[in-house]
């Protein structure tokens, strides 16, 4: 009876010895790892058995860059909402610029109308001042608002 002892504790000691390979398994592009062998399994080196530690000093790096992420992130995000309201801000002020030249343009071309309505009305002694009066609205009409 000793011997049969004897043999099941070299059988359990050798499969202890075994259950600390570890094997990769490669089944339709899925990669799983496991420490019993399957069918086509590569047992996998030593320095590619990871340690808890070196799993918390991986996890606090991939957390350590994700936390870099974010505030660059928020950087872009800020700088991109800076560029947005000056660019709004530049669309408004052209936006006033080219109101304001429409109204400086009306305003004209209704003095220069005015200003012909009185050269056709106008008596001798002041018939000519009021049509120089008139063509120069006419210029200034011409000029500033390219017509």
């Amino acid at each position: 009876m000793s011997l049969a002892r004897a043999a099941l504790a070299v059988l359990f000691i050798g499969a202890s010895a075994g259950s600390h390979a570890a094997f990769r398994c490669d089944s339709n592009g899925s990669v799983t790892y496991t420490d019993t062998a399957c069918p086509g399994g590569k047992p996998l080196p030593e320095s590619d058995l990871r340690q808890p530690a070196t799993m918390q000093s991986d996890l606090r790096a991939a957390q350590q860059r994700a936390d870099a992420d974010k505030r660059q992130l928020g950087a872009l995000a800020a700088s991109r909402s800076k560029t947005e309201r000056a660019e709004q801000k530049q669309r408004n002020h052209a936006r006033t610029i080219a109101s304001n030249h429409r109204k400086k343009c009306d305003a004209l071309a209704l003095q220069s109308k005015w200003a012909r309505e009185d050269a056709a009305a106008a008596t001798n002694r002041s018939a000519e001042k009021t049509r120089r009066k008139s063509q120069r609205l006419e210029q200034k009409y011409a000029l500033d608002c390219q017509v």
